[in-house]
């Protein structure tokens, strides 16, 4: 690790868990020269954060080293409208699952990666739903009428508001404020 410090601004998180910040126009290389020229050979993770207020995403690549000791978390911001960024599939070939799974929940397209077509949701035509405008509770009113008429069709929103007050009319009711 101490070799790539020399290269890269890396900041260690814990003993084994280390992260690196990059540019877009760079994610590639780094992602090239970490896989080629160190002992970082396995993508364990790709993960999709939504920074909605920030209009962008972050991906991260958690990369696993040869003695499976050491990880590196290497993140990138991107836009959230039209996004495309250069698959990894040719450095990590398990990349191709990650990336087709991000491609159906955050709408973010890989260049290179020929699968990105229905994983998960068959069919799916509304935006895609780990975004975080998504909303869950009209796509769900709009499309499943298997709560109608029911007793206990409630607002999960009013029913954690209420819960939440109850709850903190008891620890008040105990002494705690």
């Amino acid at each position: 690790m101490q070799n790539l410090m020399q290269h890269f601004e890396i900041i260690q998180k814990t003993p084994t868990l280390y992260a690196l910040h990059v540019s877009i126009e760079t994610l590639f290389n780094t992602l090239h020269h970490l896989r080629y020229q160190s002992d970082f050979i396995t993508l364990s993770q790709l993960t999709c954060t939504d920074w909605i207020e920030e209009e962008r995403f972050e991906l991260g690549y958690m990369l696993t080293n040869l003695e499976r000791n050491c990880n590196l978390m290497v993140k990138c911001f991107i836009g959230r409208d039209d996004v495309t960024v250069a698959s990894v599939v040719t450095l990590f070939p398990q990349a191709e699952v990650m990336e087709r799974e991000l491609h159906e929940m955050f709408g973010v397209g890989f260049e290179g990666n020929d699968t990105l077509y229905d994983f998960a949701l068959e069919d799916w035509q509304d935006l895609p739903p780990m975004r975080r405008e998504f909303d869950t509770l009209a796509y769900v009113q709009s499309h499943y009428d298997f709560r109608d008429g029911r007793d206990d069709n409630l607002d999960v929103k009013e029913q954690i508001k209420i819960r939440k007050a109850a709850a903190k009319s008891a620890k008040e009711a105990q002494g705690g404020a």
